[in-house]
């Protein structure tokens, strides 16, 4: 215990006044004769013990009395080993909690209100002089500066919701680095949160001596939530006419089934499907909805269902691409390839061309999508550079080598990419052994697990060998182990690579139903698949489907397109980077809403990738631009999960540390400001002294009343 005011422990002389009374205080007896007084002799002796011993408690209250007087005046207080302001200012940051979840209800009507309430009340804990800083989950660079109580208390009236997700530990780390930035002796940390499970991640709470932290639960109810998970479809390539399969994911967080929950999908501003879905406790269900691609260009919807009072993740936005065709090349050594021919060559989807080994121009392979190398007796070190480039930057190439194929330059090139290598020539009659129908080649041909496929034999074929450090996929195997047909990753591309030449001289799986989709969708699937929708909170780079200029694009919301919505404030410049032929997005924490948006490039840019966009443009400031693409974002599903952590399992899960740095307030429903300056300037010890001074004069008045009775004497008659 500390006495905040000593000088008036001088007032404990005043002790002197009532020992003295007591001493002082003689009472003169008067002698009364009696005949007997054998009995009440006895009685006066007993009287004269409890007198004296009333005598001494009325000392003692009175002493008692001006005791805790004296003490209330000198204000003690008890103070922990964290207690006690040094001398050099103060810094306060405070950290606001602002993501959906504190949209609940809460004391004030809101658990973001609440904070704000609370947040004022932190301020009215410290002088006018300190240093204060606002922090949300944005954490906006305007938020790194140090604001007087004024701004400080505009700036917590200004607190709005927000669909950044953030990890407490993240928070809190750049809460300590700033306050190291303070040049004040005394650094507090505040934090105002519900506490969510799913991002607050206490157990990594990142403990700084020199800071005074201070977690503030302020008790998040947990709400039954349902809302849609995530969306896939069934193919990564587009086009007019075709029949789209999206299958959304709900998720029932709540202690009850939900039955019969309708789900509606929007594509192009038109509903183009219901169903309904019946999802169990904390469980997840799958809806099957399907559409018809019947524009080219940029394809935007979303999915959305109905649940209340949580609504921020009742939709999930997506683009697709719906693309003209595919440019495809065949470079043939034995001349055009009948069967390949037949398959692409009337094919409106692939614009297919064909060129003899002799007639390659090197600097236009690029603009093809799809290259299938037919029975090329080798592969000069030239092709196989510019092939390699190629297929990192995100193209398909299909190896074919025919019986007379130089294996060496063959291997060359196929060592390079981590593929099987040709080892010897088998003129042997063989049977494939198993075709992997799971393989992503053939997503979407084969419903379930189909056992009558028919086998593809070969009457001469390549032994193709795995060498150390290959990555090939086999899709069709041999009986010895071997493959027929392998598919290997390279970058963002794809090798695949047959044992036998495709002619029916060698083998009859040109004439099977499975040579259809195997080589078709090569095809289609050479565009690297694009996400259909990204996360607000996603930090990695965005890959775009074509090269970029830097610094000249815009992104906008999709309402650009048809006019319907003009805002101020929400074009933004994107942060494109270049790597090879490919442009990745930086997103940078640039968008903060859900929503589909559009890239814009300017008219004659790239215009060989901006023709799936079917010419379509926005006036952006008296400057015409071309619809490049379309992005989709969506909130992050952290915040769907409403589940909280209370004050006591927060003391649990933190960090383990003797110094008292940190602490867990219970402070939901009474002042912060109290809370502070008891824990800042020591828990106030004056009322309690108060309180035992008032019940020592009423013990000394009790005793007053009892000898005022004891020594009353009888009137004689």
């Amino acid at each position: 215990m500390i006495l905040t005011y000593p000088l008036f422990l001088i007032g404990l002389a005043a002790v002197a006044i009532p020992i003295i009374i007591h001493l002082l205080q003689l009472r003169r007896y008067r002698k009364v004769y009696f005949s007997n007084v054998e009995m009440l002799e006895e009685l006066q002796n007993e009287d004269r013990k409890q007198r004296n011993l009333r005598r001494l408690l009325i000392l003692a209250a009175r002493i008692m009395a001006i005791v805790c007087i004296v003490l209330a005046f000198c204000q003690p207080v008890i103070r922990s080993a964290q207690s006690g302001m040094r001398a050099g200012g103060t810094a306060v940051s405070v950290y606001v909690d602002n993501s959906f979840s504190m949209e609940s209800g809460g004391v004030d009507g809101s658990l973001l209100e609440t904070a704000r309430r609370k947040a004022r009340e932190i301020a009215a804990a410290y002088k006018p002089g300190d240093r204060f800083q606002l922090m949300t989950n944005d954490a906006r660079g305007g938020q790194f500066r140090w604001l007087s109580r004024e701004e400080f208390l505009l700036a917590v009236d200004g607190l709005e919701v927000s669909g950044v997700t953030a990890m407490l530990s993240t928070m809190a780390q750049r809460q300590n680095d700033f306050l190291q930035t303070a040049h004040a002796a005394n650094r507090h940390a505040y934090v105002l949160s519900d506490f969510q499970c799913a991002t607050a991640d206490v157990q990594n709470y990142p403990v700084d001596s020199t800071v005074l932290t201070t977690l503030i639960p302020l008790g998040g109810s947990g709400l039954a939530n349902v809302y849609v998970d995530s969306l896939a479809f069934n193919s990564p390539a587009y086009f007019k006419g075709a029949t789209v399969r999206v299958e959304a994911t709900v998720t029932n967080d709540g202690d009850k089934a939900v039955e019969r929950l309708p789900l509606r999908l929007w594509v192009g501003g038109r509903q183009r499907a219901v169903a309904t879905v019946d999802v169990g406790a904390h469980s997840s269900a799958t809806a099957e909805m399907t559409f018809t691609v019947d524009e080219q260009g940029v394809l935007q919807g979303y999915v959305e269902t109905t649940d209340y009072p949580v609504v921020f993740d009742d939709k999930l936005y997506f683009s697709l691409m719906s693309s003209t065709s595919v440019p495809m090349l065949a470079i043939s050594g034995q001349g055009e390839n009948v069967y390949i021919k037949k398959l692409f060559g009337s094919d409106s989807l692939i614009d297919y061309r064909q060129v003899g080994a002799q007639q390659i121009d090197y600097s236009r392979l690029e603009q093809n999508r799809f290259i299938v190398l037919d029975q090329l007796h080798a592969i000069p070190s030239g092709m196989a550079q510019t092939l390699m480039s190629w297929i990192n930057e995100g193209g398909s190439l299909l190896v074919v080598p025919g019986n007379d194929a130089e294996s060496a330059s063959y291997n060359q090139f196929l060592a390079g990419c981590q593929a099987p290598q040709l080892q010897q020539w088998v003129t042997n009659s063989t049977s494939a052994a198993q075709v992997q129908l799971e393989h992503p080649l053939y997503r979407g041909v084969f419903k379930g697990k189909n056992e009558d496929v028919e086998m593809p034999t070969m009457t001469g074929h390549w032994r193709l060998m795995s060498a150390g450090g290959t990555v090939a996929q086999p899709i069709i195997t041999l009986p010895d182990g071997s493959y027929m047909l392998t598919a290997t990753p390279v970058g963002s591309g794809w090798l695949y690579l047959f044992a036998t030449p495709l002619t029916s001289q060698y083998t009859d799986f040109v004439q099977q139903a499975l040579f259809v989709p195997t080589l078709y969708n090569m095809a289609l699937y050479s565009a690297p698949p694009a996400n259909p929708y990204h996360l607000l909170t996603a930090t990695d780079p965005i890959a775009l489907g074509a090269q970029w200029p830097e610094g000249v694009c815009r992104i906008v919301p999709a309402e650009y397109l048809d006019g319907s919505k003009k805002e101020e404030g929400v074009e933004l410049i994107p942060d494109l980077r270049r790597v090879g032929a490919q442009s990745y997005l930086q997103p940078h924490g640039q968008l903060n809403k859900a929503g589909n948006y559009l890239l814009l490039a300017p008219m004659g840019e790239n215009s060989d990738a901006a023709r799936g966009a079917k010419g379509k443009t926005v006036k952006l400031h008296e400057k015409t631009m071309q619809v490049a693409q379309g992005l989709s974002f969506n909130y992050s599903r952290h915040e769907s999960r409403l589940e909280y952590y209370d004050h006591r399992e927060l003391s649990k899960l933190l960090p383990v540390h003797d110094d008292g740095k940190i602490t867990v307030a219970t402070t939901a429903r009474r002042s912060v400001t109290e809370y502070i300056k008891q824990r800042s300037q020591g828990r106030p010890l004056w009322q309690l002294f108060v309180w035992l001074a008032l019940a020592a004069l009423l013990a000394e008045t009790v005793l007053l009343k009892l000898e005022e009775r004891s020594v009353r004497t009888p009137q004689p008659e």
